[in-house]
C-alpha cells in the first residue's frame, strides 16, 4: 500500500514538473522590439476621431502549417501619421501587414448589417523584418477585413 502511495506521489510530481517545463517554453521565444512608422492616405473630407490599426504577420508558420495574416497586436492613432513599437517573433514568420480602418459611424465596430460606411485599407511589406520601410495605408474600401486585401487573388 505504501509503495502504491509513493508511486502515485511520484507520478503526480512528474506530471506537475512536466507541465511547468512545458509552460516555460513560451518564455524562451526571443522577441525583438521593433518600431514601425508610416502614414494613412485618406480623403481629406473624411472626418474621424481615431484610426484603428492591426499589425499582422503576412505569413506565419512553417511548411504545411504556413498561413497568412496572423495577428500580432492592435493600436489606435488620432493622426494620419503613426509610429508604434511592438514585440516581433521572426521564428517562422515573414512579412508584415498593417491594416487600418476608420469608424465613421462611431459605433466601435467595423461595419454592421445596418451600417456599411466604415472604410479600411492595408499596406504590405513582404520583406519585413529585413526591410523596415515606412508604411502607407490607403483607406478607401468600405467594410472589409485584412483578408480582403491579402493575399491577393491569383
Amino acid at each position: 500500500m505504501i509503495k502504491k502511495l509513493i508511486l502515485l506521489l511520484l507520478l503526480i510530481l512528474l506530471i506537475v514538473f512536466g507541465f511547468n517545463s512545458y509552460n516555460d517554453q513560451d518564455s524562451e521565444i526571443i522577441k525583438e522590439r521593433i518600431t514601425i512608422s508610416g502614414k494613412v492616405a485618406l480623403d481629406p473630407e473624411v472626418s474621424f476621431k481615431e484610426i484603428n490599426f492591426i499589425i499582422l504577420h503576412a505569413i506565419s508558420g512553417i511548411g504545411f502549417q504556413e498561413h497568412p495574416l496572423y495577428e500580432i497586436e492592435s493600436f489606435t492613432s488620432e493622426k494620419t501619421t503613426f509610429s508604434h513599437t511592438f514585440s516581433y517573433d521572426s521564428s517562422g514568420n515573414t512579412g508584415l501587414v498593417v491594416y487600418a480602418w476608420v469608424d465613421l459611424d462611431d459605433d466601435g465596430i467595423l461595419c454592421t448589417p445596418t451600417s456599411r460606411i466604415d472604410l479600411a485599407g492595408i499596406d504590405v511589406n513582404e520583406l519585413f523584418p529585413l526591410n523596415n520601410m515606412p508604411f502607407t495605408v490607403k483607406i478607401n474600401t468600405p467594410c472589409v477585413g485584412p483578408d480582403w486585401f491579402y493575399p491577393s487573388a491569383p
